[in-house]
């Protein structure tokens, strides 16, 4: 089974989409969450590291468009392609519990990484929905660092357990007979040959 056949293909762009959506949806209610990494979750799960990251990168670009201050946190959502791969890898999608208890902790190591870039680089202000929880604390006194690592908290410790539970319906309700044509099948369908990743 190749990594990169057409069924996986033509599930890239599809999650660049439902990212993009998501994300320009969440910015524009100027909601205090993302919604801009299910597509990469769902990729990478299903299709492997390669092809997440594709997602990712392509999900950045494209929404940098109208925020360029996204492009500083690229790395991060490729890093979400390893992880949830790993996440397919280990089981974790086969229990809406293990999802909510892994996006906490995704939440935890996301805002630990970004809130260096958000509050040294961009002054606290990284024009999404967290954005608006820094701007109160930093008005109520709090320092920019302080501000920018509590916003981040909130909005990723919201965003990443609801994304996680999401991304776990989402892989529910795909049918066992597309995901026997996709390269990571056998981390979710009994009796599939092991291919090397």
């Amino acid at each position: 089974m190749k990594k990169l056949n057409k069924l996986t293909i033509f599930l890239i762009p599809i999650g660049i989409a439902v990212n993009v959506v998501g994300g320009q949806l969440a910015l524009m209610l100027k909601l205090p969450v993302f919604l801009d990494s299910i597509g990469t979750f769902v990729v990478a799960a299903l299709c492997g590291i390669g092809p997440g990251i594709i997602v990712a990168i392509g999900t950045q670009l494209i929404n940098a468009i109208t925020t360029p201050t996204v492009l500083a946190y690229i790395e991060i959502g490729m890093l979400f392609a390893v992880w949830s791969y790993l996440f397919a890898k280990h089981g974790i999608y086969e229990s809406v519990v293990k999802c909510a208890f892994v996006g906490i902790l995704v939440a935890i190591i996301d805002a630990c990484l970004s809130v260096p870039t958000t509050a040294f680089l961009l002054g606290g202000f990284a024009g999404t929905g967290a954005t608006t929880i820094a701007a109160a604390l930093m008005a109520a006194g709090w320092s920019v660092l302080s501000a920018t690592f509590v916003s981040e908290i909130v909005s990723e410790g919201i965003d990443k357990v609801v994304c996680m539970i999401i991304i776990f319906f989402v892989l529910k309700a795909i049918p066992d007979r597309l995901k026997v044509k996709l390269p990571n099948a056998r981390f979710f369908v009994k009796d599939v040959e092991e291919d090397e990743e």
